[in-house]
């Protein structure tokens, strides 16, 4: 079996970041930014400790589709470094968030659907 990417486990996230990467550059960057102004509010943890984590991960050091705009490579860092529990909380907003930008709707998928 081939490695898969962290978000390619989860069959939410890799549908969103399927879309999101078919989205043009300006409107991946307001996605991510409303994500990440979404965050504070589902965390369990310092938002300021969390943010820190997010941001000493360098775009700089990947040559990932997302690593060229700092907002997506923020956005997608900081999903990664959430709590599963936390993640799940976030699904919600990023479905609305996404609906706002694109006129599509992410609700049709199974959230968090474990497969092994």
């Amino acid at each position: 079996m081939a490695n898969l990417r962290w978000y390619d486990k989860d069959r939410y996230l890799s549908a969103f970041m399927t879309l999101l990467e078919t989205l043009p550059e300006d409107v991946q960057s307001n996605v991510a930014l409303d994500i990440l102004d979404s965050i504070p509010k589902i965390i369990n943890e310092d938002c300021d400790v969390f943010m820190e984590l997010v941001e000493k991960n360098d775009p700089r050091k990947y040559n990932r589709w997302y690593d060229k705009n700092p907002h997506i490579h923020s956005v997608v860092e900081a999903i990664r470094q959430l709590s599963n529990s936390d993640r799940e909380a976030l699904y919600v907003t990023i479905s609305d968030i996404m609906q706002t930008h694109t006129e599509l709707n992410l609700t049709g998928l199974k959230i968090k659907q474990n497969e092994n």
